[in-house]
This record gives structure tokens, C-alpha cells and sequence, in this order.
């Protein structure tokens, strides 16, 4: 039985306490997010612009739980654009994977290949165990000025994400 499946099985307050003292840590609010630059299923290259960023690292292979979280973030896509705020999908899934994912899921966003994973474990979202990299779910809003404004372990309701960016924009915008 695989590392996974038997943390799966664990009572929550043991498996919360091996997660906290195993997992890496997420980059804190307010930190400045780190440089990158990564290709997409269709061959196009993305990089963090001066514009708001919704970054959604999730694992390869995407489960069911990452599924839902990606339609979602399908579903609230138009809001997003309304805000001025690009979305993205990470993981280490090589582009054909991908391609069938964003089919399948009819997601008009891009999803990031992270070869080798250097952007995940940046970003607190890859576990590096002896034998491979088990990447984990995170997601991250990040503003024009690469400052990280919510940093999430899993998979937070998408609503709370835009109401965020609404509230922080709006805060923004008194400030100037």
C-alpha cells in the first residue's frame, strides 16, 4: 500500500499532525512570489505579468477532488476576466496529458507543464520523497506586484477566491 493510501486511512488529528511536520510550507501573505516561466499544453509560454494571478497547483494525475477544483475554476473564469485576474493550472504532466485534461474538462485557462517540478517545490506544492516527488494541491493569489495575497494547501472555494480579489482590489483602489 502506497505512503498515500495509508495517510488516507489515518484518524484526521493524526494525519493533520503528520501533514504540518512533513509537508513543506506554502509561501506566506505578503511574500514576494518567486520568477517563473513555464510552458503550456498548446505550446505557448506563461510568466507572471503585472496583472492579479491565480495559480492552482494540483497533483499529477489530477484526482477527482483537483477535477472538481479545475471546473470550478472553469466556471468562474468569466468573473476572473472581469477582475483583471489570469488563471492557471500546474503540474508535472507532460502535454499530452494536459491536452486530454483540458478537453475533457473543457477548461479555457492555461494548464503548465512543471517538468521536473522546480515551480512546485518553489511554491510549497511538491513533497520530495526518497524515491519520487508527490505533488500537492495548493493555490495561490498573487497581485501585480508578485506579493502573495491568499495561500491555500488543497482546494478553497473559488466564490471565496473572487470575493478576495474583489475586496483587495477594492482596498487597492481606496489606497491610491
Amino acid at each position: 500500500m502506497g505512503l498515500l493510501k495509508t495517510l488516507r486511512k489515518l484518524p484526521s488529528p493524526v494525519k493533520d499532525t503528520i501533514k504540518e511536520r512533513v509537508y513543506p510550507s506554502l509561501l506566506p501573505e505578503g511574500e514576494t512570489a518567486p520568477e517563473w516561466h513555464l510552458q503550456s499544453w498548446d505550446d505557448s509560454w506563461h510568466r507572471h505579468g503585472r496583472h492579479w494571478s491565480v495559480l492552482f497547483f494540483y497533483a499529477d494525475g489530477a484526482d477527482e477532488a483537483d477535477r472538481a477544483e479545475l471546473k470550478d475554476l472553469q466556471a468562474h473564469l468569466a468573473e476572473f476576466t472581469r477582475l483583471n485576474v489570469k488563471v492557471f493550472a500546474i503540474n508535472p504532466a507532460e502535454s499530452a496529458v494536459t491536452i486530454e485534461l483540458a478537453k475533457e474538462l473543457g477548461l479555457g485557462f492555461p494548464l503548465l507543464t512543471d517538468r521536473g517540478g522546480p515551480v512546485s517545490r518553489m511554491f510549497g506544492a511538491c513533497l520530495q520523497l526518497p524515491l519520487r516527488p508527490v505533488y500537492l494541491s495548493a493555490l495561490y493569489l498573487i497581485n501585480p506586484d508578485r506579493k502573495v495575497r491568499l495561500s491555500n494547501r488543497g482546494r478553497p472555494s473559488v466564490e471565496a477566491v473572487v470575493r478576495s480579489v474583489e475586496a483587495l482590489q477594492r482596498v487597492t483602489k481606496g489606497l491610491m
